[in-house]
């Protein structure tokens, strides 16, 4: 039976250089969710201006080098990931992908559960557009790229159709309604999220936060974008850029310089020009800086991904880079504690600081807390061989109990 031999990946199978840019993804993940963690990224244009210009410029940096970067590549990596566990399948003769199916049910719940407090939750988003990725389990090489270029397109293509209906049909005061139900619904946050109890704020905040979270998603065309990557990771694990990146070490290098490039040009553009990678009302102004999110956001994830691949390769940066890997690798209980501990610091059943901090300290606080990861994670798996929550997803992906301390021979 295919999945009487299924298995979790063991430890010498690992790809370091993957889980060391899944690590620094789930930095850059933290710095980006701080915004909405916080407040300070709800808080309308108008009322910002009021900042010190020491958090206007983390503001701005954190859209130039943080803003949908580390998402992409995480969900570059969540292709590459799943490309992996489909060959396995196929090479146990499980043609049907049941167990990534049952991999993806899970992730569904745990996302769900984990929306329930907070609604930025990314892995439900994921595990639904895996269900997605499935149909493109037999697509060609040439066919997933194409998909890839195109699902990048449409949401500029959409945001253009958007910009135009909006200057010819909406009503002149538009903008203004607008920014008075943003102030309104900013100042309804601040005072319910820093005093309210747990049900309270779940109540009363996080579930009209999660019903405007997939709007969003839906209106602002972000499942494409994230599709869109899973389909360029589900590329780079046929072609082994990962797996065997000495073979391509050339096309790499240009992956990286053109990555780079396009990044650093484009996205200073877009944090001027935007505000968001979907400003609403749309303006013409805003048009342009969503054309340069379209084009620089995956042109520097994809750059990024590069650069580390390629100073993988050399021994000093390895030490150096080798720090973020347990983070990587036990990425999910990570991601699930930044969490718990940013809603401790910001919510009323915590320490109540939400909309206290500004981006500046919102930022130092992500990464405090990430650099305490770095070292709880690497400590803990010296002594067990997933995080608590690979260790549960596992079992119950894989039907089965799964020693959660590492063998004597894994802790040499």
């Amino acid at each position: 039976m295919p999945e009487i031999n299924a298995q979790p990946l063991a430890l010498n199978e690992r790809i370091d250089a993957v889980d060391v840019l899944r690590g620094i993804a789930v930095c850059g993940i933290l710095i980006g969710n701080m915004q909405w963690n916080s407040g300070y990224g709800f808080m309308p244009p108008a009322m910002a201006e009021a900042w010190p210009m020491y958090d206007k410029v983390t503001q701005y940096l954190v859209h130039v080098f943080v803003e949908g970067k580390f998402y992409s590549i995480f969900s570059l990596l969540f292709g590459f990931g799943f490309a992996l566990q489909i060959d396995r399948a196929g090479q146990r003769g499980d043609t049907n992908a049941s167990v990534f199916k049952r991999r993806l049910f899970w992730l569904l719940v745990i996302g769900v559960i984990h929306a329930s407090v907070w609604a930025g939750d990314i892995l439900s988003v994921y595990a639904v557009i895996g269900f997605i990725l499935l149909l493109f389990r037999r697509k060609s090489n040439e066919s997933l790229l194409k998909w890839t270029f195109w699902l990048m397109v449409v949401p500029v293509i959409y945001f253009a159709i958007m910009l135009a209906l909006f200057l010819a049909f909406a009503p002149p005061d538009t903008a203004q309604v607008v920014e008075k139900a943003q102030v309104d619904m900013y100042q309804s946050a601040v005072n319910v999220v820093p005093n309210g109890g747990f049900f309270q704020i779940i109540r009363e905040y996080n579930v009209g936060m999660v019903i405007g979270r997939w709007a969003g998603l839906l209106l602002q065309m972000r499942l494409p974008k994230i599709l869109a990557m899973f389909l360029l990771g589900f590329y780079a694990y046929r072609k082994g850029f990962f797996q065997r990146p000495l073979d391509h070490q050339n096309f790499i290098r240009k992956v990286m310089i053109y990555g780079l490039g396009l990044g650093l040009v484009c996205n200073p553009l877009f944090a001027w020009f935007a505000h968001s990678e979907a400003d609403f009302p749309p303006t013409v102004s805003g048009m342009i800086g969503i054309v340069m999110y379209g084009i620089g956001v995956p042109a520097l994830a994809v750059g990024i991904a590069a650069l580390v691949v390629t100073v993988w390769q050399n021994d000093a940066w390895r030490k150096v880079l080798g720090v973020f890997a347990p983070v990587g690798r036990m990425a999910l209980t990570n991601y699930l504690m930044q969490t718990a501990v940013s809603l401790f610091i910001f919510y009323g059943w915590g320490l109540g600081y939400y909309g206290k901090v500004g981006p500046l300290t919102a930022t130092l606080l992500a990464l405090a807390i990430f650099a305490a990861q770095l070292v709880l994670s690497s400590i803990w798996l010296k002594y067990f061989a997933y995080g608590p929550i690979e260790w549960i997803w596992r079992q119950l992906t894989y039907k089965r109990r799964l020693e959660l301390r590492r063998t004597p021979v894994e802790a040499i």
